[in-house]
C-alpha cells in the first residue's frame, strides 16, 4: 500500500515532468571542470562573439564550445596552457574596465564587441597579452565549433565522402 506522503511526492513528480519539455536547457548540463563559473560564462560570450548564430546554423554556444575548450583544459597536463587560458580571461576584464569601467560581461553587447574587435587589431602580428590571448581563443573556438555537428554539417553542409563508390575495404597490414 502507497502512503499518502508518496502519493504527494509522486504527484509532484508528475506535475513538474509536464513542464519539463518548455524549459530551455543549457548547453552545459555539468558545472564546468577547469573554469570557474564566472570564467565559463566569459569564455562562452567570447566564443559566442566570435561565432554567432546566423541564417545558416548556430553559433558557438549552442554547439558547446566553451564546454569543449573547459574539457580540452581539464584534461590537459600542460600547466602553463591552463594559466594561460586564466590569465587571459582575466585580461579580457582588465581591458573592458580600462576602456569601458566595467567588466566584459557587465558591458553592452556594443561594449562587449568594441573590446573584442580592439583584442583582435593586431591578429597577424600579437604584442600584449591580451591580443596573444584573442589568437589562442580565437584558435581553439573555430576548432572546437568546426568539430560539433552543428559546425560541420549545418555550417559547412558537409555530407561526408559521397564520392566513394563501393566497398572501402581498408589498409591490409598483412
Amino acid at each position: 500500500m502507497i502512503s499518502r506522503r508518496d502519493m504527494l511526492g509522486a504527484t509532484g513528480a508528475a506535475a513538474a515532468a509536464l513542464a519539463l519539455p518548455h524549459v530551455k536547457w543549457p548547453v552545459l548540463w555539468a558545472p564546468p571542470k577547469f573554469f570557474t563559473p564566472a570564467e565559463f560564462a566569459l569564455l562562452d560570450e567570447l566564443s559566442d562573439l566570435i561565432i554567432p548564430t546566423d541564417a545558416v546554423s548556430a553559433g558557438a554556444r549552442a554547439a558547446g564550445v566553451a564546454s569543449y575548450i573547459d574539457g580540452r583544459l581539464f584534461e590537459s597536463l600542460e600547466r602553463d596552457v591552463q594559466a594561460r587560458w586564466r590569465s587571459g580571461l582575466h585580461e579580457v576584464d582588465a581591458l573592458s574596465r580600462e576602456m569601458h569601467g566595467k567588466a566584459f560581461l557587465a558591458g553592452t553587447p556594443e561594449q562587449r564587441v568594441a573590446v573584442l574587435t580592439k583584442m583582435s587589431a593586431a591578429e597577424a602580428d600579437p604584442k600584449t597579452p591580451v591580443e596573444k590571448f584573442f589568437k589562442d581563443l580565437k584558435w581553439w573556438t573555430v576548432f572546437g565549433y568546426y568539430t560539433t555537428k552543428i559546425g560541420i554539417h549545418d555550417d559547412q553542409q558537409y555530407k561526408g565522402n559521397v564520392l566513394q563508390t563501393g566497398e572501402y575495404a581498408g589498409y591490409d597490414a598483412t
